[in-house]
């Protein structure tokens, strides 16, 4: 560990208990970098071009002042249930800097996203039904697509991958293919697309592997239905 890190760390622990926060009764306290943050935040930002969007995963720290703090550095938010979706809300997110991502969601749910233009990633056929049904009674600002699973392998770590032959989230790109293409085809409200190749355990390769599968799917989207941007 690098020493100014380990240093700043000592010096936090200190001044914590100097200052009361730990103690025999308050025995665990959680403690941020924020310049750390900050700092993270821009050299992320900076890797990429003006145009790219980055999202915070908010099930990492879904407390309002983290979330404010993001935020405040140019963020949008990622949310996987409604909860985080609300504490996302709460923070002061733009509604198109915020992207619903909940494998299981509610009619109310949806409509809750639908009605404020918040991007929202389809997990199943039947929950496609169920966003259908809203769209159909009333247009919606938010940007819809189906979150793929490019079926590329497992990780280190099995339980943390989410592309293998069998994974339970997204739509199995191998398997449905020709079902995506239609549904694409059909309904020009289908607009993005979205993968998750895994968390811990998976290698670049891995990553890259799925995210070049999936782009190479949506060029396939946009020349079946004439889309090119």
């Amino acid at each position: 560990m690098d020493d100014r890190i380990s240093a700043r760390k000592e010096a936090v622990a200190r001044a914590a208990v100097r200052q009361g926060l730990v103690n025999e009764q308050r025995l665990l306290a959680g403690f941020l970098d924020v310049e750390g943050i900050r700092q993270t935040i821009t050299a992320l930002k900076d890797a990429f071009t003006p145009d790219f969007t980055h999202t915070f995963a908010s099930k990492a720290n879904c407390l309002h002042a983290v979330l404010a703090l993001i935020r405040e550095q140019g963020m949008g938010c990622e949310v996987a249930s409604a909860g985080e979706l609300h504490q996302a809300v709460a923070a002061g997110f733009p509604a198109d800097q915020i992207v619903f991502d909940s494998p299981a969601k509610t009619k109310a749910e949806i409509r809750f996203a639908l009605e404020r233009g918040i991007a929202l990633n389809i997990d199943n056929f039947q929950e496609f039904e169920r966003v259908r049904a809203e769209l159909e009674e009333r247009p919606s600002a938010s940007v819809v697509g189906f979150r793929i699973n490019p079926q590329v392998g497992v990780g280190t770590i099995a339980a943390m991958s989410t592309a293998t032959r069998t994974s339970k989230f997204g739509v199995a790109l191998d398997d449905f293919r020709e079902q995506l293409l239609d549904a694409y085809r059909r309904h020009p409200w289908l607009t993005c697309i979205h993968t998750h190749v895994g968390s811990q355990g998976c290698p670049f390769e891995l990553v890259a592997l799925g995210v070049g599968k999936v782009a190479a799917f949506a060029e396939e989207i946009n020349a079946a239905v004439d889309r090119s941007r």
